[in-house]
């Protein structure tokens, strides 16, 4: 099929003025505003979004932690007073250290409205004396960011009139756990609280 011989030169005069429309319509794109608010919320909306869940996130894990802090200082106080030590008496063989620390966990959680997973609740009891340091050992092992293997395991009875530090610590589900440095392997934040305190002289 011929082509009319005005097609080529139709063609040569169509492409020498392309740069001038495309030019033309770049300089019309510039002054342009339809859309302009999409376009501006569909820039802002994600990180926006992204803030406000961070925000909120760090808000629940706040929470929890608070709570976390009040349920094993409430709890603590009954081997303050020595009542959790003396109600061990009538078990009879003595309990192991695994089997009472599930007690005291038992009685962190239990009649207590809880944001964490108490199955998840690792503590240690352990008294110290005068002259150790106070400065308890972190839960987490810092190198390969998973629990350090003997936390959660260690109890010791603790006498009257001694020092004792108390140390409890759980998981917390989180989505931004790049944010946070007490983060695990497993992508879930570590709350943890301690308490230290001297016992009464009980009997």
């Amino acid at each position: 099929m011929d082509l009319p011989r005005e097609y080529p030169r139709m063609i040569r005069s169509f492409v020498h003025r392309l740069p001038a429309l495309a030019l033309r319509q770049v300089r019309r794109f510039g002054p342009a505003r339809n859309g302009v608010v999409a376009v501006e919320f569909g820039l802002v909306a994600l990180p926006f979004v992204g803030l406000l869940a961070a925000i909120t996130e760090t808000a629940l894990a706040f929470f929890a932690a608070q709570m976390l802090d009040a349920t094993v200082s409430d709890a603590a106080r009954q081997i303050y007073t020595g009542q959790f030590q003396n109600s061990l008496k009538s078990n009879s063989p003595a309990l192991s250290a695994d089997e009472t620390l599930k007690k005291f966990r038992k009685l962190v959680c239990t009649g207590r409205v809880t944001i964490f997973d108490c199955d998840k609740l690792k503590i240690d009891i352990l008294p110290v004396s005068n002259d150790d340091s106070f400065k308890p050992k972190s839960p987490i092992d810092a190198q390969n960011k998973t629990w350090r293997k003997d936390f959660g395991t260690n109890y010791t009875k603790p006498e009257a009139s001694q020092i004792v530090l108390v140390q409890a610590a759980v998981e917390f589900p989180v989505f931004f756990s790049a944010m946070n440095p007490m983060t695990l392997t497993n992508g879930m934040r570590v709350l943890q609280t301690t308490v230290a305190f001297r016992t009464e002289p009980y009997q």
